[in-house]
């Protein structure tokens, strides 16, 4: 069986989130490439692949990034399934439908909130199990655009009219909120990260004493799992 990719876009190691739990019950054999540190594959005989979150932006001009998008083309080009989350979904649409697909937000939508699924969400392999509303947490300064012709819109809000997609071309999707983080983990990741909360005008006291379960959004990584298995 061919490996699935993971590939870890974090300047830093990170601990475990819903996404690898569900990966490491799946069975499959993993590699993980390290991408800011110079880590890629040098071929595209994978089952799936999972492009992560980053602090660098798509459009940012590093090495890696530049990288990035090369081996994102070809696997598109070679119909390899891949799900990206937040970062990871903008280089997608970065690198196979424009890097003018990706823009920085005026504001930056923080915390939780609803998103809605639309016609197209209800029949889509990775998102019809799911309700037409979700509740889940989110985080993000950049934004994919929702009008490409290449880009099918599977789930919005009124803060983001794009927060999961289907590249039209391919099993590729973008997912723009962060359903890997628990409560515990996102009580965490608003502690470390206090005085950019605060800087933004966020009670970060608050939003760790009212801080949710975050479970709703989060089937959608064994969701695309099973995708992926049923491929291989």
């Amino acid at each position: 069986m061919k490996p699935f990719a993971y590939l870890d876009n974090w300047h830093i190691d990170q601990p475990p989130t819903r996404f690898e739990t569900a990966l490491e019950r799946t069975g499959l054999p993993v590699r993980v490439y390290k991408t800011n540190r110079g880590e890629f594959p040098e071929s595209t005989e994978f089952c799936g692949v999972f492009i992560g979150p980053s602090k660098s932006g798509a459009y940012d001009d590093e090495p890696w990034i530049h990288r990035e998008h090369g081996l994102l083309q070809a696997l598109g080009k070679a119909a390899v399934p891949m799900l990206g989350l937040c970062f990871g979904s903008q280089i997608l649409a970065s690198a196979l439908v424009g890097r003018d697909q990706v823009f920085k937000r005026p504001d930056r939508e923080t915390g939780y909130a609803n998103i809605e699924m639309t016609a197209a969400g209800l029949d889509d392999p990775l998102t019809a199990k799911f309700s037409s509303t979700v509740r889940t947490f989110h985080w993000h300064g950049d934004e994919v655009r929702a009008e490409h012709p290449d880009v099918v819109v599977l789930a919005r809000n009124p803060a983001c009219g794009n927060q999961i997609w289907r590249w039209g071309r391919g099993p590729v999707w973008g997912i723009q909120p962060h359903p890997e983080m628990d409560r515990g983990q996102i009580c965490e990741f608003l502690e470390k990260n206090r005085a950019w909360f605060q800087s933004e005008g966020k009670d970060v006291d608050t939003m760790i004493k009212s801080a949710e379960d975050n479970t709703e959004l989060s089937p959608v990584f064994d969701r695309f799992l099973e995708i992926v298995r049923a491929v291989a």
